[in-house]
């Protein structure tokens, strides 16, 4: 299961860095890049929630 899991997150990294790889990116002063390193952002914390929220969970309720 832990190897399908790292093939997903190969997989979504090379299609990632294909898609910031194309040229239409750069154009008009680097909007849409822009956009895109958002929605990248925000899918990479999702795909990873599950290996850094148990351990920033764990260590929010040591703080306390």
């Amino acid at each position: 299961m832990i190897e399908r899991i790292m093939e997903v997150l190969i997989e979504q990294w090379e299609y990632d860095i294909a898609v910031m790889s194309q040229q239409w990116m750069y154009w008009c002063f680097l909007v849409p890049i822009l956009f895109y390193v958002v929605f990248f952002l925000l899918k990479w914390a999702l795909l990873t929630a599950p290996a850094w929220l148990p351990c920033a969970l764990i260590g929010q309720a040591f703080r306390k």
